[in-house]
């Protein structure tokens, strides 16, 4: 699934087009070292999108993304020490939501994930070239 479309109707509704988006410096270093470079990248901007417009548990979201409670509790506080969501409360009902870096650089955030897909389409056809070539049949869905 494309990143920028797990949360088009939420978190990017009212982002304008690619290349009119103003790119915060910081921001970009940020949203591309814990959503381009991790493992766990997809599950945390699926957390993320699950938080932004309401306040949820880590028990909440897990059911909601159909995910172990152990994997959302863990990117949760990856997600806490790179300081993109914020913590309420102190206990096992806590509340997650998104920090003000991320609600004020949502564009950026955008920017960021649509270059990771382009960087995935690229080895995708890369990958796909060398295994028509090695196999010499056509993996191209419109034949």
């Amino acid at each position: 699934m494309p990143f920028s479309s797990l949360c088009k109707k939420k978190i990017f509704k009212d982002i304008p087009a690619l290349e009119d988006i103003p790119i915060n410096k910081y921001a970009n270093d940020l949203f591309s070292s814990v959503f381009t470079g991790m493992g766990g990248r997809y599950t945390r901007l699926r957390i993320l999108c699950e938080i932004v417009e309401v306040s949820q548990n880590a028990l909440q979201i897990s059911k909601k993304l159909n995910l172990d409670y152990k994997t959302v509790s863990y990117n949760l506080k990856v997600l806490i020490k790179n300081n993109l969501i914020v913590k309420e409360g102190n206990g096992y009902g806590d509340l997650y939501s998104p920090a003000e870096i991320v609600k004020s650089n949502l564009s950026t955030l955008y920017a960021v994930i649509r270059k990771v897909e382009s960087k995935l389409d690229a080895r995708e056809k890369i990958y796909m070239d060398k295994l028509e070539k090695e196999w010499g049949i056509s993996l191209n869905k419109n034949s």
